[in-house]
């Protein structure tokens, strides 16, 4: 299975390579990850886009949204949008002080969104607590298990489950008449009595939210053991750098990766295994021994994939670079959520 931790290690074959990161802060100006809650709290607002869009005008209101306190980055990504418009629907009202958005995710099926999740997290990333609005059968093994607690939230009964022996994680769970599930679940250094009441305050304090988050990213060829299967688009952040993550795994249980941003933590360090290729107008590296291919986009965003070996004996090189020939990035992310509360 794919090591994310190899990808991130991945990318130094191509600092030399790459455009000084100044060059590429101000042009991605112009064209205006911490893994905590398991893999089920997919990785990755209005008042943010506003700020980013009317300028001093929206001062106030930007200052309003994020925290006295904050330490997020502003990041500048892209235009936003995309081929798929996803509803936020609702969002807490009420946050510990010193929490920002600092994730949202997306489960992709065909050309529905039946998942959106978005996390809040302190600046250094220490506690973490996110909402997931809807379901898909992909996330059932990750299901959390474990005993129940019944809980009132807001006139609807919820189940609360607490995992973890290390690392504790409580999960709230509820469906509100006429709406899709939702899940709160609270990753934090305190105990389990406090974590329930962080969940229950956070749960019953949700409110519907007009917005609205993009799938811009979208896959043109894909093998028949992944053609069909859901997937899963992250944005996030790694220190001042902005992270797009899609993720899939196939019937057969392979998993495909495909990052995209500036990060620097994604650079290539085993550079006697790669070699040079060349995919449409994009130079890179492949190390075809891990299935990986590392890009250098002529704006400056870095690009790293990496594929399980597929059945058959099939090469996972020249698939991999198929599908990224094939794959349409999409505009880069709107990331000026970052930090909002």
């Amino acid at each position: 299975m794919i090591d994310a931790d190899a990808i991130r290690s991945a990318f130094a074959a191509l600092a030399d390579e790459a455009p000084p990161p100044e060059r590429i802060h101000a042009s991605l100006a112009v064209r205006a990850r911490r893994h905590r809650q398991r893999r089920l709290v997919l990785r990755l607002a209005g008042a943010g886009t506003v700020a980013a869009a009317t300028g001093v005008a929206a001062a106030g209101v930007w200052r309003f949204t994020r925290p006295p306190e904050s330490r997020f980055p502003v990041l500048y990504a892209g235009p936003g949008g995309g081929w798929l418009e996803v509803p936020l629907r609702f969002r807490p009202t009420w946050l510990p002080r010193g929490y920002g958005e600092g994730q949202r995710g997306v489960v992709v099926d065909g050309t529905q969104a039946p998942v959106v999740s978005r996390g809040w997290q302190t600046g250094d990333m220490s506690q973490g607590i996110s909402l997931m609005v809807g379901w898909h059968s992909s996330l059932d093994p990750d299901r959390p298990n474990g005993p129940l607690t019944t809980i009132d939230v807001n006139g609807v009964s919820g189940r609360l489950v607490q995992v973890g022996d290390q690392t504790l994680g409580t999960f709230l769970t509820w469906q509100p008449p006429g709406q899709p599930q939702l899940l709160i679940s609270v990753h934090t250094d305190d105990g389990a009595d406090a974590q329930q009441n962080l969940a229950v305050r956070v749960a019953r304090s949700l409110r519907p939210d007009p917005g609205v988050t993009s799938v811009g990213p979208r896959f043109g060829w894909l093998p028949l053991d992944l053609a069909a299967a859901p997937w899963r688009l992250a944005h996030g952040f790694a220190g001042t750098d902005w992270v797009q993550d899609v993720r899939m795994s196939g019937t057969g249980g392979r998993q495909l990766i495909i990052s995209m941003g500036t990060s620097a933590e994604m650079r290539l360090a085993n550079t006697f295994t790669s070699e040079p290729v060349r995919i449409r107008d994009w130079s890179g590296w492949q190390v075809p021994a891990m299935g990986q291919l590392f890009l250098v986009l002529p704006d400056g965003i870095e690009v790293s994939a990496q594929l399980d070996d597929g059945p058959g004996g099939e090469q996972v090189m020249p698939t991999l670079i198929r599908i990224i020939e094939e794959f349409e990035f999409g505009p880069w992310p709107d990331m000026s959520w970052i930090g909002g509360r």
